[in-house]
């Protein structure tokens, strides 16, 4: 289905103008949101233990196996706009949620976390629990094989989190110029919550925004993986002397990067890892995604309090 296609043709039905109607959808973004709510699609199973291609080993690092996740079907994923998945084969993700945060560092936590995509037809076998130590978490509840069951799925519709903040003095300028010309915005956000009502939470999510952990990046932006990166890059560029941004400067800077980066990349899965206080999330470039290079996707876990 094409859901960009639906809201287009409900809003103009209702008379706003075609050019603004546009111009909102380009802010618009649909997520494949899994849960074990059986009011969806069946398209994969979180926990238990999974299956990998025959003669592959269990996926490590250097302190031990890592923690498997869930399965995702490719092919009985709904399609969406903005996330070219494989048209079939599976998507197995891998994470140990502690390891990866204490590093402290995008490069090495990729170290503690792996998206393996098994392509349809290959053969595949049910691993065997591999050896660990008793103990792989602080958190003494977890357990190294996850609770199994079945995952559903359905799509939702989002919006930037400022898109939808109804006290316009607290948009930064950059958020207001992005919005301007937009006479309609209150009932275009209303139209979208029409269309698809609000979810109750995810196992696991694909595509749509990443989810920020309530920490501000800056005055009006939330601290998502696209706001470390754009700062980052940012940083890396003072450094190698191509820019210099005036202090007063930076936050305005910053929010133009992080959207940049929020072109470039998309979230390929976010869950909560077994573990209320944290939030994993996958994210990858729009271009490695159709090729499926999912080794070049990369992990941001944060700690939630």
């Amino acid at each position: 289905m094409d859901y960009h296609q639906q809201f287009h043709r409900a809003a103009i039905e209702r008379g706003i103008p075609e050019d603004e109607v546009s111009k909102f959808a380009e802010f618009l973004r649909f997520a494949i949101l899994t849960s074990e709510r059986p009011n969806g699609v069946p398209v994969g199973r979180s926990g238990g233990l999974p299956r990998l291609p025959v003669g592959m080993e269990w996926p490590s690092s250097e302190y031990g196996p890592l923690p498997f996740v869930a399965s995702l079907d490719c092919a009985a994923l709904p399609r969406v706009d903005g996330l070219a998945l494989p048209a079939d084969g599976s998507l197995l993700l891998f994470l140990h949620h502690e390891w990866a945060h204490d590093t402290y560092s995008v490069a090495d936590e990729q170290k503690f976390a792996r998206v393996v995509y098994v392509p349809a037809g290959t053969d595949t076998a049910t691993a065997e629990e591999p050896d660990h130590d008793e103990d792989m978490f602080c958190n003494m509840t977890l357990d190294f094989v996850g609770r199994e069951y079945d995952l559903f799925a359905t799509v939702n519709a989002e919006l930037p989190s400022w898109f939808e903040d109804d006290d316009e003095a607290s948009r930064s300028d950059n958020q207001e110029h992005l919005a301007r010309n937009l006479a309609h915005l209150k009932e275009l956000c209303a139209l979208v919550g029409e269309l698809w009502s609000a979810s109750n939470g995810a196992a696991v999510s694909l595509g749509g925004y990443s989810v920020g952990i309530g920490e501000l990046a800056t005055v009006n932006m939330y601290t998502t993986p696209e706001t470390r990166m754009a700062q980052n890059i940012l940083e890396a560029r003072e450094k190698a002397g191509e820019l210099v941004i005036p202090p007063d400067e930076w936050h305005l800077r910053l929010e133009e990067e992080a959207l940049r980066v929020m072109r470039e990349w998309v979230p390929l899965a976010q869950f909560e890892p077994g573990d209320e206080v944290y939030h994993a999330r996958f994210l990858i470039r729009h271009d490695d995604l159709a090729a499926g290079r999912f080794d070049k996707a990369l992990s941001f876990t944060a700690f939630t309090e």
